[in-house]
């Protein structure tokens, strides 16, 4: 029998042999693995023999669906789970993929190789620095009506999944002067326009352009924690949806001024750290300013704010999820990537930029309350 090892190895190739496929051909991949393959079979036996009464239970919801036939019940449950192991695997090399660092022979810079050029360089003291290889100059694509999709020389390019089209084009719309980047999927170029996603309405908080002066952060001092708990769906739907499913736990934000004047924020949000597909995916969003002791929020201005994603795989996951911002650097994430950027704004705009990127309204309305202010979103 085959080893755990051996086993997750066989999963990642199916999972990889699927996406070369493409969604289209997802059920004549499933109906081929039975039969035709030595080594899916032996995957499947080594699936059967460490599965447990509760996985075997769930898979068979799915056996009505009629694929796997086969007398032995227990085997077309074991074929599922293996199934579902692809499915996760999957999840995984597609989100690895996406958060690679960009490079000349991925599909985006092969079907638009001038596009390498406009990527994001790091400020230098001396100038000008490297490649970040995260980022793409906004000012050098165009999107159609505000979605996803972006002409992109000759063809078009998409936003990274993890970034909502309605970002960029709010703060487009708000801040056209300022240096923007974002994160295109480096994984896809398309010659003819993709179909575009629809996108619920973008609901912005109230600004707080009145909030206090950047000495004071009431009720959040240097740290603060906002942890989501489940409920009754009659006695709270909001925060019912936020955790079942949005599937989102906490919200950490940590503050620290260096000096006086440089102070710099970090804010993650965590959603629950068991899904099946053995990731965990954090929201983040990092700023600084150089605002001095006591300036007026409503007239500081940020050097940057940058949002990203931060994965966890496996046991980093509870790792995670044990440790605190409130007690320092945490635990690496296994890989995270970069979505937007964009320099010199107003501080308020930092709310509203949160509001569209965290998925919990409970948590982030907590944190408003927490400083003083309310927001009807």
């Amino acid at each position: 029998m085959m080893t755990i090892e051996e086993y997750l190895a066989a999963v990642r190739r199916f999972a990889a042999a699927l996406e070369v496929r493409g969604d289209g051909a997802f059920e004549l991949f499933v109906a081929n693995l039975k039969g035709q393959s030595e080594e899916a079979e032996a995957c499947v036996a080594f699936r059967r023999a460490i599965a447990t009464e509760t996985e075997l239970n769930a898979a068979s919801r799915y056996l009505e669906i009629g694929y796997f036939p086969d007398p032995d019940e227990t085997c077309r449950r074991a074929w599922w789970l293996f199934l579902f192991d692809i499915n996760d695997a999957g999840d995984n090399l597609l989100l690895e993929a996406a958060c690679e660092p960009y490079d000349r022979e991925q599909p985006l810079f092969q079907g638009a190789p001038r596009l390498f050029d406009q990527i994001r360089r790091k400020h230098h003291y001396s100038g000008v620095g490297e490649p970040d290889y995260e980022l793409i100059d906004e000012t050098t694509i165009c999107s159609i009506q505000d979605s996803e999709v972006f002409a992109v020389g000759s063809g078009f390019a998409k936003l990274a999944s993890p970034l909502r089209p309605h970002i960029p084009a709010w703060a487009k719309s708000q801040f056209q002067s300022a240096p923007r980047y974002l994160r295109l999927d480096p994984r896809s170029w398309y010659a003819e326009q993709p179909m575009m996603r629809l996108e619920e309405a973008a609901i912005a908080p109230a600004d707080p352009t009145w909030m206090r002066t950047l000495s004071l952060f009431p009720g959040m001092k240097r740290f603060a924690s906002y942890v989501l708990e489940d409920c009754d769906p009659q006695g709270d739907q909001a925060q019912y949806r936020d955790y079942h499913l949005r599937n989102i736990r906490r919200l950490e934000v940590t503050a620290q001024r260096r000096e006086t004047d440089y102070l710099s924020m970090m804010i993650e949000e965590l959603p629950r750290p068991d899904e099946r597909n053995g990731l965990m995916v954090g929201r983040c969003i990092h700023l600084d300013t150089r605002a001095q002791v006591g300036t007026p929020m409503a007239e500081a201005r940020l050097q940057h704010i940058d949002l990203a994603i931060n994965v966890y795989r496996g046991d980093q996951r509870s790792v995670r999820m044990e440790d605190s911002l409130q007690n320092g650097k945490v635990c690496d994430a296994t890989y995270r990537t970069h979505l937007y950027r964009i320099e010199d704004i107003p501080f308020p705009a930092l709310f509203t930029f949160a509001a569209m990127f965290f998925k919990s309204r409970v948590l982030f309305k907590e944190w408003l309350a927490d400083l003083d202010f309310a927001t009807d979103c």
